[in-house]
């Protein structure tokens, strides 16, 4: 059986230049491989700069590698023009006070995913948003309201309603609870979990946190530098580290407890 989700080798280089008249290459992915399947929950971890975000980028579709290969249910996805990216495979950003225009009311934010998809008329897009928002403890008359009268925790959760709304396969979850309190993370960790066994929702789970990661993750994947530094369960990466680097990041890391 396929993996609902698998990346073999991914490579991804930038043209860089200090100079006008000579240009470079900067590879910032160095062949990254991992499978995923539903209801699983993979967490990406590393410093600033490791190949985190250029990795989110790819697997929603917003970026092509240079080489290697995505795979959906079996299917190598970079060779299907026609492959529902937005659909199937969405994203939760780390602060979506910037991740949603001002400008737009709730309801317009959540309509917009939907009316490109064109599979709903408006009654039945309204509908979808009124249940979405009561999904994520909101109330559906608050979908007339626009995103600076919320509050941190409760414009995280439109943020989930934004990424449900098209009942997609995957959910890549970037630094999802960074911005917000220690008092609000909980909860919002408790709704993604509870969404999760719902809907049997794979989690491409971006963190620095390892305490939550130990926690929230079925497997862990380690990068450096763009280098896949260790991949494996959670449990087992992290009681037995064999990269220096890994071992690094536990020692350094207040919130993570060595398993006995």
């Amino acid at each position: 059986m396929a993996n609902l989700f698998k990346t073999k080798l991914l490579r991804k280089s930038y043209k860089v230049s200090n100079n006008p008249f000579k240009m470079g290459s900067l590879e910032v992915l160095k062949g990254v491989s991992f499978s995923i399947n539903p209801g699983q929950t993979l967490a990406v971890v590393g410093e600033s700069g490791s190949g985190k975000s250029t990795l989110a980028r790819l697997l929603v579709g917003a970026e092509k590698p240079d080489t290697g290969e995505i795979l959906f249910n079996g299917e190598n996805v970079l060779q299907n023009r026609n492959f529902p990216w937005y659909k199937e495979i969405r994203m939760i950003f780390q602060n979506p006070r910037t991740s949603f225009n001002p400008r737009l009311t709730i309801e317009q934010i959540l309509a917009e995913p939907l009316i490109n998809a064109g599979e709903l008329n408006r009654y039945q897009i309204t509908n979808k948003i009124h249940q979405a928002l009561e999904r994520v403890g909101l109330r559906s008359e608050y979908a007339d309201r626009y995103p600076h009268t919320f509050s941190g925790g409760q414009r995280q959760r439109i943020a989930i309603a934004r990424a449900l709304i098209l009942d997609p396969k995957i959910i890549i979850a970037d630094e999802p609870v960074s911005a917000l309190d220690v008092s609000v993370q909980a909860q919002i960790i408790n709704l993604l979990l509870d969404l999760q066994e719902e809907r049997e929702l794979a989690y491409i789970f971006i963190s620095h946190d390892l305490g939550l990661v130990q926690h929230f993750s079925d497997k862990v994947l380690v990068m450096h530098n763009g280098v896949q530094e260790e991949y494996g369960p959670v449990k087992e990466v992290f009681s037995q580290p064999q990269s220096p680097y890994t071992q690094k990041l536990l020692k350094a890391s207040a919130g993570y407890k060595r398993s006995s």
